[in-house]
C-alpha cells in the first residue's frame, strides 16, 4: 500500500505521460505509471473510452473505467476539429512517453504517429501496443484480448487440459501481459533518452506479449505436448476444494511413503488401473482429514504447496494476505460516491506509490483547463477559446 509520508515522491515523480488508449492494454500500463508518480494525462474522444460502459453502472464512471484510468487526469479532444493536431503536437513537446492502442496507422491518420510526435521531441518514447504488430502482415486485424488468446493456442491449451468447452479465459492476459511488457519498454527507452537525448517508438504486439510470457511455451517447441497433469484439485473438508501443486506421481510418493497410503490393485493390473486406484487413494486422504486446517497442516510439513479454491467475490478478497497487504482501497468516483478498486502492487521502502484513500477518478474533460495551465501555460481565455472551437470537449 501507498507509504503514509507525504515527502516521500513517486519513482516517477516529473515524468509527464500523454496517454490516446483506451480499454485494457494500454491503459492498464499508464495506470502502472500513474501510480508510480508519473503525471498521466489521458486523452479521450468525445465518445469517450468504450469501458465507461462496461462493469456497475452508477451515475460516476463504470467499475471497469474506474480501475483502469483512477489517479489520472483527463483531458477532452476531438481530432477531427482544426487545431486540435496543432494542441497535440503542443502537448507531445511537454511529454516523456507517449501511449497509444489504436489499430497501426490510425495515429498517422490524423496526423500525430511517431514520425509526427518525435519531429516535435526528440526524446520522446512512444508505446504502441496492438493486436499484431505495426509493420506484420496482419496489422490491419481487430484484436481484443479473446481474440488473442485463440491465436496463441491458450483456449484450446486449456479446454484439453481440463477436458472441458472450449471458452475463453476470464481474465485479460493477453491485454495486461502487453501492458506489462509496454511499462518495460518504456522504462528502459526512457533511461536511454535521458543518457543520449534521443527517443525511440516501441511496437508491442500483443501476439508476441503472450507468447513471451506463456511459462508453457517450450513444451510445444520441444515437441512434448501433452505435458504431464499437475496441480491437481481436490474435495477436502468442510465442504471446500483445495488445489495441491505437484504431479500426482509426486504427491503419491510422499502420502505413500510418510502417510502410509495405500491403493490396492489386482496382481497384473496394468498401470492406468495403478494410477487410478492411486488418485481415488490420495483423494480419500484428502478429504477424511479431520478438519481443512488439518489437512493444511499436514501439507505444509510434508511442503506442499497448497490453495482453497475460493469463490470469486467476497471470499477472494477476503483471502489473508489480500486483507494485510492492503489490496483493495476505497475510493470515489467523479460524483464521490464511495468505491473499490485494486490497489497498485509496488512496495517500495523509499518511495510512495499506489492510489490514496478517496482519490478520485477523472471525469472526460475534467482538466482541460488545469492540465493545459500546467503543461502548456495556456490562460482561462485561451482554454475557453479551445471549448468555442469544439476543439476541447467536457461532460
Amino acid at each position: 500500500m501507498p507509504l503514509s509520508n507525504p515527502d516521500l515522491k513517486g519513482p516517477l515523480t516529473d515524468v509527464r505521460v500523454l496517454d490516446f488508449s483506451r480499454v485494457v492494454a494500454g491503459p492498464y500500463a499508464t495506470r502502472l505509471l500513474s501510480d508510480l508518480g508519473a503525471d498521466v494525462l489521458k486523452v479521450e474522444p468525445p465518445e469517450g473510452d468504450l469501458t465507461r460502459l462496461l462493469g456497475l453502472q452508477g451515475d460516476g464512471e463504470s467499475g471497469y473505467y474506474l480501475q483502469q484510468n483512477i489517479g489520472k487526469r483527463n483531458i477532452c479532444i476531438d481530432l477531427k476539429v482544426d487545431g486540435a493536431r496543432e494542441l497535440i503536437l503542443k502537448l507531445a513537446a511537454k511529454a516523456d512517453m507517449v501511449v497509444e492502442n489504436f489499430r497501426p496507422g490510425i495515429m498517422d491518420k490524423f496526423g500525430v504517429g511517431w514520425k509526427d510526435l518525435s519531429a516535435v521531441n526528440g526524446k520522446l518514447v512512444m508505446l504502441s501496443i496492438s493486436g499484431f504488430g505495426q509493420n506484420g502482415p496482419e496489422r490491419g486485424r481487430a484484436a481484443y484480448a479473446p481474440i488473442i488468446h485463440a491465436e496463441a493456442g491458450v483456449i484450446a491449451r486449456q479446454a484439453e487440459m481440463s477436458g472441458g468447452p472450449a471458452m475463453d479465459l476470464q481474465v485479460s492476459i493477453a491485454d495486461t501481459y502487453s501492458s506489462l511488457h509496454g511499462v518495460i519498454g518504456l522504462l528502459a527507452a526512457l533511461r536511454v533518452a535521458e543518457q543520449t537525448g534521443i527517443g525511440q517508438h516501441i511496437d508491442v504486439a500483443m501476439i508476441d506479449a503472450l507468447h513471451s510470457a506463456d511459462d508453457y511455451a517450450h513444451w510445444a517447441l520441444d515437441e512434448a505436448w501433452p505435458k504431464p497433469p499437475e496441480n491437481l484439485v481436490w474435495d477436502a473438508p468442510e465442504d471446500s476444494r483445495i488445489l495441491i501443486s505437484g504431479d500426482l506421481k509426486w504427491l503419491w510418493h510422499l502420502l505413500s511413503t510418510h502417510e502410509n497410503v495405500v491403493a490396492p490393485v489386482s496382481e497384473g493390473a496394468d498401470l492406468k488401473t495403478k494410477i487410478a486406484a492411486r488418485g481415488q487413494a490420495v483423494a480419500d486422504w484428502v478429504k477424511t482429514r479431520a478438519s481443512f486446517d488439518a489437512l493444511t497442516d499436514r501439507l505444509d510439513e510434508l511442503n506442499l504447496a497448497w490453495g482453497r479454491l475460493r469463490a470469486f467475490g467476497a471470499d477472494s478478497f477476503e483471502q489473508t494476505s489480500v486483507v494485510a497487504n492492503g489490496v483493495i482501497v476505497d475510493i470515489e468516483d467523479s460524483t464521490g460516491a464511495s468505491r473499490r478498486t485494486v490497489q497498485s502492487p509496488y512496495r517500495f521502502s523509499r518511495s510512495q506509490s499506489g492510489i490514496s484513500p478517496g482519490a478520485r477518478a477523472p471525469r472526460r474533460g475534467g482538466h482541460n483547463f488545469e492540465a493545459l495551465e500546467d503543461w502548456l501555460g495556456e490562460s482561462h481565455e485561451a482554454v475557453a477559446a479551445y471549448r468555442a472551437a469544439g476543439i476541447l470537449c467536457a461532460e
